[in-house]
């Protein structure tokens, strides 16, 4: 089985602290994703689920401060069991002098149907959110 996955980068002209905090407060992710309207503003910590009632869910499943965000990621429309579902979402951050590099990975969406579509839906979301990361991160929004 071919495996499907999403990796974009990004260079942010900011501290990895900073780039950090957005990742995790709920205020800051509400910038550049979207969270349930009954999501209370709880810091992201592992264990942690965000869950659109019938729809998807994410559960934090992994993280290192200032290094490593992972979460796993499910979508009840895909043909496949919870249990099944081998998809997350990891975010990389390394400070590189006065910059951060974020690195997003999605997937894999291989075990999937319609991997290869849900694939693509994925990239245009990495290009998304890691734009609207950046800018929030260098206060230009």
């Amino acid at each position: 089985m071919k495996k499907r996955n999403v990796i974009k980068d990004v260079s942010i002209n900011a501290p990895v602290s900073k780039v950090w905090e957005v990742l995790i407060a709920p205020k800051f992710i509400r910038q550049w994703d979207a969270l349930p309207e009954d999501f209370q503003d709880y810091y992201l910590e592992v264990g942690r689920e965000i869950e659109w009632a019938g729809t998807s869910r994410l559960v934090v499943t992994d993280m290192a401060a200032n290094e490593l965000l992972v979460q796993s990621l499910f979508l009840n429309k895909w043909d496949i069991a919870p249990s099944e579902c081998d998809v997350s979402i990891s975010y990389r951050l390394e400070q590189n002098g006065e910059q951060t590099s974020l690195t997003i990975e999605i997937g894999d969406f291989g075990k999937l149907k319609d991997g290869e579509k849900v694939q693509e839906q994925y990239t245009e979301f990495a290009d998304k959110v890691l734009g609207k990361i950046k800018a929030i991160s260098e206060n230009k929004v």
